[in-house]
């Protein structure tokens, strides 16, 4: 092993500790800055939007997977089980859209704009985490909403982009996993992580291997042994964006998480239908993704379809209508200003959707 191989695996070791230990005891700031860090590149910003509206269905299911290792994390787990906001599959599909409008405003706006959507969005989301800090004190729950907290959610949006980029079947180069990295810095120091804590500060290579311990010393471990209420919150999450990907099926993508993240299944798939979506989970990402030729068609049909999908639940909500009853329609009055997909046109085809 070389001596830039041991530095690199003694940066990602102590960066863990760091997180896990002495993150566990630190809340998130209650202040957050306005204005972008003395580090913070343009250029190196807009390109990591790029790349994730490139990318934006495998980006997706990486996203989706995230959110459920963040549940295995029982002080995040706690306050969302309080909170009782997504216990549901109504509740959890109000919840993780809203989740799902405010990070595509943080991929679309220009964040240095502090009158921006995407600055606007950012206060709104860093207000919340402060209310669920301060609730969650008041009811005898302890420190919650700590830096630890606030790296592992960062770990649910980037990690497995780093991680399991092959597996995912997302297409980029190192420059644009850096750009990757260099938006969720920034969005982290917007929401108010401390830079010592920022689970994206460092190299590459150093992020990369921090995050690789994540996922075998917290994310693995707690997919085998999840907490009491894991399973009940990760069904509601798996139903509640059945309207936005309608052929989600709990098991199936249980199953598919677990392989992906290297962890045995603790169930097998019993019904057909589970193993017929599993095995199209599987095909879609190792080979309509993969294979040159079947990818520059199915890429930008896939990211287009979920993009027209994310858009039409936010403005039109007619699937969720249908699982949830017509209530879903008195939540979207005020919603203004949502701007669909471009239409796929022969022209596009071959090209990323980058500008939503």
């Amino acid at each position: 092993m070389s001596n830039s191989t041991k530095t690199i695996d003694a940066v990602a070791k102590e960066k863990f500790n760091i997180i896990v230990e002495e993150g566990s005891n630190i809340s998130v700031d209650l202040e957050r800055p306005k204005g972008t860090p003395e580090w913070f590149d343009a250029e190196l910003f807009t390109r990591g939007q790029k790349y994730f509206y490139s990318n934006f269905y495998a980006m997706f299911a990486s996203n989706l997977i995230g959110l459920i290792l963040v549940l295995t994390v029982p002080t995040i787990l706690d306050v969302l089980v309080f909170t009782n906001k997504s216990s549901d599959p109504y509740g959890a599909f109000k919840r993780y859209l809203d989740t799902i409008r405010h990070m595509l405003r943080w991929y679309r706006y220009d964040v240095t704009n502090v009158k921006s959507k995407s600055q606007i969005s950012v206060a709104i989301v860093h207000g919340l985490h402060c209310a669920a800090n301060r609730v969650s004190n008041k009811s005898g729950l302890g420190l919650r909403v700590t830096q630890k907290d606030m790296a592992l959610t960062q770990f649910g949006f980037m990690g497995l982009l780093l991680l399991k980029k092959k597996e995912l079947a997302i297409v980029g180069t190192e420059e644009d996993e850096r750009a990757i990295l260099h938006f969720w810095r920034t969005i982290g120091y917007l929401l108010g992580i401390r830079e010592k804590y920022n689970l994206c500060s460092g190299s590459l290579e150093e992020v990369r291997g921090t995050c690789a311990l994540i996922l075998q010393d917290v994310y693995a471990p707690g997919l085998l042994n999840p907490p009491p209420r894991f399973e009940d919150m990760v069904d509601a999450l798996l139903k509640g964006m059945k309207p936005i990907s309608p052929m989600l099926d709990t098991e199936a993508f249980m199953a598919f998480t677990h392989n992906l993240c290297g962890v045995p299944v603790r169930r097998p798939l019993v019904t057909r239908y589970s193993r017929w979506m599993y095995n199209v989970q599987v095909y879609t990402h190792a080979v309509l993704l993969t294979r040159e030729w079947l990818a520059a068609v199915f890429r930008p049909l896939l990211n287009f379809n979920m993009r027209f999908s994310v858009w039409l639940n936010v403005k039109f909500p007619v699937g969720a209508a249908l699982q949830f009853g017509v209530k879903v329609f008195y939540r979207n009055r005020n919603v203004r200003n949502e701007v669909p997909p471009p239409p796929l046109t022969a022209n596009n085809l071959q090209q990323p959707l980058c500008n939503q």
